[in-house]
């Protein structure tokens, strides 16, 4: 008789890769295999939930990425509606038509750099955290967050977004 953890070891052995194309094919490749190291965690922790039998355990490890990209992809949603509102709602500049440009082409920069990019620019022109600070809330050295924060400053540099044109009517507002 196999122990679960032996049926499960078996399982990846079988179903990894296949179980890796699909969560390929519905998230970024950065994230498949966060998504399958995590549909095996599941798994792990509630072996009583994986089906016996080979081919339907391999469609609940599939549902289970389902659901986790599902889940992923709400909360990066989510944090991505949280920083634009911030900066909507507390941007300052010296006229309501400026503020709405400035604002507006903050977003569509930021929004034009990765998450990762993103984050560490925001930690420090945002937060107002020092590079050390920083690189300590990353879990990262300082040279490495450096080196992040450089090349994402460059980015911003070299490759800005489109940017709408905002035009002033004569009554002062913008639209």
């Amino acid at each position: 008789m196999t122990t679960d953890h032996d049926r499960l070891v078996g399982l990846f052995d079988d179903c990894a890769p296949r179980l890796y194309a699909y969560a390929r094919r519905h998230a970024a490749p950065s994230d498949a295999e966060d998504l399958v190291a995590s549909a095996f965690e599941v798994a792990v922790r509630r072996p009583e939930a994986v089906p016996a039998e080979a081919h339907l355990a391999f469609a609940w490890l599939v549902g289970t990425v389902r659901r986790l990209a599902a889940n992923q992809h709400r909360r990066r949603a989510t944090r991505e509606r949280w920083w634009r509102d911030a900066v909507r709602e507390t941007w300052h500049a010296a006229s309501p038509e400026e503020a709405v440009a400035e604002r507006e082409e903050s977003i569509a920069a930021l929004s034009a750099l990765s998450e990762a990019d993103r984050e560490v620019v925001l930690l420090v022109a945002w937060d107002g955290l020092t590079t050390e600070q920083a690189a300590d809330v990353l879990g990262v050295s300082r040279n490495t967050f450096s080196a992040r924060l450089s090349r994402a400053r460059r980015r911003l540099r070299d490759d800005p977004p489109p940017i709408a044109t905002l035009t002033v009517c004569p009554e002062g507002t913008a639209r």
